[in-house]
């Protein structure tokens, strides 16, 4: 057993993360007061006053008109990489209201300001923008507040997200000064995100990123390191749900205490090279995993590429705690309280989308 846990008096008390060799210590966290939110906030803010629905349909229309990835104001970003219209995701299939066949669903340019100097990539910017559907507001918002986002997608058409951000993939290895490429996600001001309209960054660099790098070197001294991992989520109780190759777990091993890990261990190759059915299967443990979560704050990272299997990392960004001296606190019961998202959520939207036939076809 490469792993390292300590068990005392039957329950799992700290585990190292073998990745990063920091420790997770499970603790009473939940009986912690949170006196400061208490003492200088006693009182939650009154909620915005409901707008009358003319007002509301005015106010989104301001809203649209002003965002650069609504629509119309295509002209403002940077040049596009490539698009998908809705009947390429839904064919014969009428598109969600509000949408046409032919308008654009899925939109690539090239992000404004490069993750990655252009110096480093050789003179090209390979930070990539996917908006991942043309609508910036929920199909039945009543507020401002109802933002679309991916959980609130068609099972099928997050699925052509992936497939998408895995034609940019391809893309961005193409130049030879790209060793790596990172997909990553923010949902929620309170993760960072700048842009309230749903998208994700696809990210081209100059070296391997250092956390794949950790991976890489960990993977190659114990090649079955991720199988060891999987087995021991499920033995603690925090696994979500496993089959056809692939497994997700509530993990100690994130950066914050609420992480959530997806891994395909079927799957060692980059993104592109992945078969289109496995990558579609692989979205649909990702969509459940994300609509399960709901509007909750989180950021994402998906980690592929020769020498670990495919995998992601989703850190929930509404209750963080801190990481000191290379340790971090988790809840004593987070076997019994995986969540949110609970197992059982998670298990009954895989029965939902079989029962309706929204899988992605194999």
């Amino acid at each position: 057993m490469s792993l390292e846990y300590g068990i005392i008096h039957g329950t799992l008390r700290w585990i190292r993360n073998p990745f990063s060799g920091t420790v997770t210590y499970f603790t009473n966290i939940r009986q912690k007061p949170h006196a400061f939110r208490s003492l200088t906030h006693p009182q939650d803010p009154p909620p915005p006053a409901a707008l009358s629905p003319a007002a509301l349909q005015a106010e989104m229309a301001r809203v649209q008109q002003a965002c650069v990835f609504c629509p119309g104001n295509e002209h403002l970003t940077t040049e596009e990489v490539l698009r998908l219209p809705y009947a390429a995701i839904y064919g014969e299939k009428p598109p969600p209201d509000g949408v046409s066949a032919e308008q654009w669903a899925l939109r690539v340019v090239r992000n404004l300001v490069p993750r990655i100097p252009e110096d480093c990539t050789g003179g090209r910017n390979e930070s990539y923008v996917l908006i991942e559907d043309a609508r910036h507001f929920l199909p039945q918002a009543t507020s401002l507040r109802d933002l679309m986002w991916s959980g609130a997608l068609p099972p099928v058409h997050f699925a052509h997200v992936m497939g998408v951000a895995a034609e940019v993939v391809q893309r961005s290895l193409a130049n030879p000064a790209v060793r790596s490429v990172l997909i990553r996600k923010h949902q929620g001001k309170e993760s960072g995100a700048s842009q309230p309209h749903i998208h994700l960054q696809i990210i081209g660099a100059d070296r391997i990123f250092p956390d794949v790098e950790q991976e890489l070197a960990v993977t190659a001294r114990q090649p079955g390191i991720w199988e060891e991992i999987a087995a021991l989520m499920h033995t603690f109780g925090f696994h979500l749900e496993a089959g056809d190759g692939i497994v997700s777990y509530w993990s100690p091993f994130g950066k914050f205490s609420r992480h959530f890990e997806i891994v395909s261990l079927r799957d060692w190759q980059p993104l592109h090279r992945i078969p289109p059915a496995r990558l579609r299967r692989f979205a649909q443990y990702a969509y459940r995993l994300l609509r399960a979560l709901g509007t909750a704050p989180y950021d994402l990272e998906i980690h592929h590429g020769e020498g670990i299997p495919l995998h992601l990392h989703l850190n929930g960004r509404r209750y963080v705690y801190a990481n000191i001296g290379g340790t971090l606190n988790a809840p004593v019961d987070a076997a019994e309280h995986v969540v949110p998202p609970t197992r059982e959520a998670v298990q009954r939207l895989a029965q939902e989308m079989a029962a309706a036939d929204l899988e992605a076809e194999d």
